[in-house]
Order: C-alpha cells, then structure tokens, then sequence
C-alpha cells in the first residue's frame, strides 16, 4: 500500500506566497527608511514616489503613505561618498548648495563638474556665489559679510593667506586659470590661484517658487526641489532605476537610489524655532538700570543652537545640534509661520551646570498658558509636547526658579513646530 504526500495547509500556503512574493519584491526595490512626522520609523523597499504619496514594501505587506506626513526619506544603507574632497562651493539663486571638483562658463553658461565626475550645464543667472578656496575660519565669516552686502554689482573677492578683499565690476568669463573681470572699463585676466569666490548680481529677486523639498546626493551637495519622482512601473519594464527631482529653476536632476542620501520632505512641515527670528527677544535684569548698557544685552541675549557658553547642548549626557538658550528673566515672542498643530521640545539645565540650576518655563500661545513648569538641574530633561491648534503667536519665558543665581539658566533642545 502506497504511503500518501502529506498535504499543507491552505492558510500556510497562502502565507508562504505572501512571504515570497514579499521578498520577491524587496529585493527588487531599493531599501528605504521612511520617518513620519508622527509615529515610529518604516522600513523596506521604496516601490514609488510621486507628488502624493510613497509606496514601501514592507514585511506586513504594501503600505502607501502621503507626502504630506513625511518628513523625510533615507536609503537604509548610506551611500558611498566620493573620494575626494570639493574644491568649489556653488550657491544657486533657488536655495540649492552644489558640491563641486571644477567651474567654469563661457557666454553666460557655468560648467560645473561636479564630486563624482556629473558635469551639469547652468545658466550664470541661475547662480549666486562661486567659492574657489576653502580658506580660514576668519576668511569664511568675512566672505559671507561681503555676500550679505548686496553690492549692485558682481563682485570679485581675492584672497592672500587669511586676509581677503573684494571689488565691484562685471565677471565675463572664468576659465580654469583666470576670470575675466571688467573693473571700471578695464577688463583684466585675474589669476584664479588669487580668487577666493565670486558673487553674481541679478537686478530682480528670483522668480523661482522655493523648493518643497531638499534632497542630498551622495556627494554632499543639497538641491532644492519642487518635486520628486521615483515612477515604480518604469523600473518594472526594465528601465533604469532613477530617483528624480526638479529644481525650482527647472532642472532636472536623476540619481540611482543608493546615490542619494537623504530626501528631507519637512520644510514647513517641521520648523525649528530657533531658525526663525523672533518678533521680540527681551531680558530683564534684575537690577534695573537708567539705561542698558550694550555689552550687558550682548551677554544676556539667547543663544540659538549652543549654550550662552557658546559650546553645543547637552542634557543627561545626550548633545542637541538644534534650540534655544535663556538666561531666567527673558521673554521671546515668536509669530507663528503658518498653522502648526504641536509644539515639541526638551527642556533641561544644561550639563554644565547640573545638579545645579533651577528655572521656571511658561509657554503662551494667543495669551493663554500652555505650560507652565520648574525645571531643575536634580531632574531629568523634560520631553514636551503641546497642542497648538489654532495658535498663531507663541511666548516663551524663562524665569528665575527655587535659585536666584547664575544657574537660571535653561536649554530647550530641538524645539519646535509641527504641521
């Protein structure tokens, strides 16, 4: 007598070709990290994305999310970074940051080589600055005053050692050993060994409609975006797998997924107060004075994204690259960019000074109080989390606590509003 198969069960079955078809498709799809605005990380493969949604393939099974509550995308496994190190710094007028190995234009066109080889043709009315030097800490901050200037005018700025100057005129050409540069009338061939940046004047703002989105390659450099595509079927029928994305000015740029290493889809989603300036940022002494002396609101004033020491934000050993720092006694007054539905933040004495320290946090928002709280160096950190429906105006205060000495002093880490 013959021994009968033994049979599977239906429901096994269907949940082994559900496993199958799963990792079928994953590991056809480039593997992502997608973090919502609210709520843990996803991972798997990125299927699609368009102006709606994001399509993942994860081990539960297909899950689309919207665009609208991302706030940003990642490839699980970071991308290889270039070899080198950039020589040129390029700012266009749409807020994108390129990374670069060589520039230069003929006839009002740039030619941009970017790290990793892409050369990309951009139009010299298209761009705001050209950095050719890495320089000094000392010649940075003096080449971004000279950007700040708003000349009516290109201007040249030229460098020997620490020291840079700059001068007005017209930038015709730029090869990869001078830049042609028409200084009152007179055109002159400057060595490029000499320049440190260039800054282009363009008579009216730009018309470009500022980017929803920021995406980062695997060279560094940061593109503003209005959109972002990753069209799923395409890779299906067999075509390349490209990542792509429109600048506000219109160019078009793709990249391979595992190119790419961070989609950021949080602008005006997510906006860090202290990114913004505040309507007003006021400190009270606590010995009044007639009138108050320059050197004393220098000292008292915030601090945006370190402590009033002037050194990054620690709390319980964990460091903060993002928030503000009050000594007790100041208010700041921020209005609002837009309807934002929560207020996040961290709220501690910085390590520093711990266990020392004691300071009381009032948060208004339209005049009425939505926190109101003694923070103090013996407690841990404070994670916060508030309602701001409807809020369009929002008050800190940061006042003396249980100590009145120089400990009032308090951190609030990553501070800040959500849509």
């Amino acid at each position: 007598m013959s021994k009968q198969p033994s049979l599977i069960p239906l429901a096994i079955c269907n949940s082994l070709v559900a496993m199958l078809t799963w990792a079928a498709a994953a590991c056809a799809a480039p593997q992502f990290l997608v973090q919502p605005l609210e709520g843990q990380q996803l991972a798997g493969g990125l299927v699609s994305i368009d102006g709606k949604q994001v399509v993942l393939e994860t081990p539960t099974g297909r899950v689309t999310l919207e665009i609208e509550k991302i706030a940003s995308l990642a490839p699980q496994q970071k991308p290889t970074a270039p070899g080198k190190e950039p020589s040129v710094w390029v700012d266009l007028v749409d807020g994108s940051t390129l990374l670069a190995e060589e520039y230069t234009t003929r006839a009002g066109t740039a030619r941009i080589t970017l790290l990793g080889g892409e050369v990309m043709e951009i139009p010299t009315h298209d761009i705001l600055t050209v950095r050719l030097q890495a320089g000094s800490q000392a010649a940075a901050a003096e080449w971004l005053r000279i950007v700040g200037n708003k000349s009516q005018s290109d201007v040249v700025v030229t460098a020997k050692g620490d020291s840079i100057d700059w001068h007005d005129g017209a930038i015709h050409d730029v090869t990869d050993k001078q830049v042609e540069f028409d200084l009152n009338g007179k055109v002159l061939n400057i060595k490029r060994a000499k320049i440190y940046g260039l800054v282009y004047y363009h008579a009216e703002p730009s018309e470009h409609p500022e980017g929803q989105y920021t995406v980062t390659d695997a060279g560094g450099s940061r593109w503003s975006a209005r959109s972002v595509n990753y069209p799923g079927a395409a890779r299906q029928a067999g075509s390349a797998e490209k990542l792509e994305w429109e600048t506000p000015a219109g160019l078009t740029v793709r990249r391979a997924p595992d190119q790419v290493a961070q989609i950021d889809l949080s602008r005006g989603k997510i906006v860090f107060l202290c990114d913004l300036k505040p309507d007003s940022a006021v400190y009270t002494p606590y010995f009044g004075m007639d009138k108050e002396l320059p050197a004393r609101a220098e000292f008292f004033r915030p601090r945006q994204d370190q402590t009033l020491e002037s050194k990054p934000m620690r709390l319980a050993g964990k460091q903060y690259p993002k928030g503000l720092a009050m000594y007790g006694r100041t208010e700041m007054k921020y209005d609002l960019p837009g309807k934002f539905r929560k207020l996040e933040a961290v709220a501690g004495i910085d390590d520093d000074f711990r266990p020392r320290g004691s300071a009381r946090l009032v948060l208004r928002g339209d005049d009425k109080v939505l926190l109101e709280t003694t923070v103090t160096g013996a407690d841990p950190p404070k994670p916060i989390d508030l309602d701001l429906t409807g809020v369009r105006r929002l008050v800190i205060l940061v006042d003396y606590g249980d100590e009145s000495d120089v400990s009032n002093r308090l951190d609030l880490c990553n501070l800040k509003v959500r849509k």
